[in-house]
């Protein structure tokens, strides 16, 4: 039990605040390879943190969001009215491919084999 007569030491007051108190200063570095890191400094006892805030009046209308999905999408490249694009125009024709990598199989084997012909 504590007792009115005797007194609790007071601690000192640190001379430095902890580290989860200090006040620091975060700036975005680039080293040669372009790696982006945060390089951390004291702030000055001075220094006056920007404040952020939302504006009233772009949260008094709602906004419906950007749905990429959705069928009636417009974007500065499309009108309304204009159809889907469906990609690349011009098909491959992979038959053709096909007999390309098989006539190159068959010169690789003749390679190997000394230039005999089956």
């Amino acid at each position: 039990m504590n007792q009115p007569n005797k007194t609790e030491p007071v601690p000192p007051e640190p001379s430095e605040p902890p580290d989860s108190e200090r006040r620091r200063i975060g700036k975005v570095v680039h080293d040669d390879r372009g790696n982006a890191s945060v390089s951390w400094s004291d702030a000055p006892a001075d220094y006056q943190r920007p404040v952020l805030e939302l504006m009233e009046d772009a949260a008094a209308e709602p906004e419906q969001g950007f749905n990429p999905y959705g069928l009636g999408a417009t974007g500065p490249h499309r009108t309304p009215a204009s159809k889907p694009s469906t990609g690349n125009t011009t098909r491959t024709d992979l038959r053709k491919l096909s007999d390309w990598i098989k006539v190159m199989r068959e010169i690789e084997q003749r390679k190997r084999n000394g230039g005999e012909q089956d």
